[in-house]
């Protein structure tokens, strides 16, 4: 059971690795070539990536619904599709084919996040290994850090499309790894005295959901404010316009170890004291450029968001998973929460844009970010409260 839960770990890893990390992420510092190259404007720009967005809140969706056979196939299916749209990224000038590949990059991604979460969470389950569960995420960081390097370094206005060709090959050989080796869980053994005790003491409240839900979204479209104009924000600081890029390596840097850490500070703290604690970082990162343009302070606000972003990820994801098996409900919860956060992420680019207009000042979209964390952080402790209200009455 361990071999078979750290093999389902690995090859999870790579799956976000790719439809993450290159799939959905490389976008962001890859765009500015393909903007002086094709004469790209930041409206195209900023289209191309709500097209994705909502891509990924139909991908997040779709297994709620339909599964094609399993959810070890489907993953599978739809990590052939978002390999493919990343190739075909590098073969075309086109705008209209460019926000179709952009649209299926997103929905893959979308349905690879909320399957290979399941399958991989419930194997480390079943081999009671849920303490390396933030492991599964950090592949996303490390996807950051890495893709980012090689945009550095080897991207220019020239060769942006061999970019998206040779990223999509690595992902095509980090893919059929996938495809070969990850297996299906075995089925999960009933115990009904337990699964009664468990549901009678854990059952979910409404007032828990609410909030919990609320808090998620508020992550959503926070944390996607930096995400989106990070790069930006610190092009328009001329002394360091020219390693705007290296942001999103700091970012990277930051995420790697951050799904590892906020994973052992729930174990030995509670998931409420670490989702606390990581909204109050995030909070700071995303107040660190309006209040200084020292060069520090934006590796710490990059080192910062990084390290909370997917951390929040982790501690979402994984109560999720853990409220699913301590109830026994047979609702995919962990898509749910992936369909708020992703509505989260689409409405609040397009009012920071609003905010920003023609000024080129982030400070007003930075500061609306900062209160919808604060929001954020606030119904994550009303839904932790609601929690410890009810076993308290149990």
């Amino acid at each position: 059971m361990n071999h078979h839960a750290h093999r389902q770990l690995l090859l999870g890893m790579a799956s976000l690795f790719i439809v993450m990390a290159i799939g959905r992420f490389a976008y962001t510092p890859i765009l500015p070539f393909m903007q002086h190259a094709e004469h790209m404007s930041d409206q195209a720009a900023g289209l191309l990536a709500t097209i994705n967005y909502l891509g990924y809140l139909i991908g997040a969706i779709i297994p709620m619904f339909f599964i094609f056979k399993s959810k070890v196939v489907d993953v599978k299916i739809y990590l052939i599709l978002n390999i493919l749209s990343i190739i075909l990224m590098g073969f075309t000038t086109n705008f209209i084919l460019w926000s179709v590949l952009r649209l299926i990059a997103g929905i893959t991604s979308g349905t690879v996040f909320v399957l290979a979460s399941n399958v991989v969470l419930e194997a480390l389950r079943q081999a009671h290994k849920e303490g390396i569960s933030g492991l599964l995420y950090s592949a996303v960081g490390l996807g950051l850090f890495s893709s980012s390097i090689y945009v550095f370094f080897f991207t220019d206005e020239s060769t942006w499309q061999m970019t998206w060709i040779i990223l999509g090959a690595f992902s095509l050989i980090l893919g059929l790894l996938v495809i070969f080796f990850m297996k299906e869980n075995p089925p999960v053994e009933s115990h009904s005295n337990n699964n009664t005790e468990s549901k009678t003491s854990h059952r979910l409240n409404p007032t828990f959901m609410r909030w919990f839900s609320i808090a998620y979204f508020c992550e959503g479209a926070g944390y996607i404010i930096t995400g989106t104009f990070l790069v930006a924000i610190i092009k328009s600081i001329p002394a360091f316009s020219e390693y705007a890029a290296l942001s999103w390596m700091f970012v990277g840097l930051g995420a790697i170890p951050s799904t590892v850490v906020w994973s052992m500070i729930a174990e030995k703290l509670d998931y409420s004291k670490a989702t606390y604690m990581a909204f109050g970082l995030q909070i700071i990162s995303v107040c660190l450029p309006v209040i200084s343009h020292d060069i520090v302070s934006l590796i710490i606000s990059s080192l910062l968001f990084g390290s909370t972003f997917l951390g929040l990820t982790t501690l979402f994801m994984s109560k999720g998973q853990m409220l699913m098996f301590q109830t026994g409900s047979k609702s995919n919860f962990i898509a749910t929460l992936t369909v708020i956060y992703s509505i989260g992420q689409m409405i609040a680019p397009f009012v920071s844009g609003y905010l920003i207009g023609e000024s080129g000042n982030y400070n007003s979209a930075l500061l609306f970010a900062t209160v919808i964390l604060i929001i954020g952080l606030v119904s994550s402790w009303i839904s932790y409260r609601a929690l410890q209200k009810e076993k308290k009455t149990v």
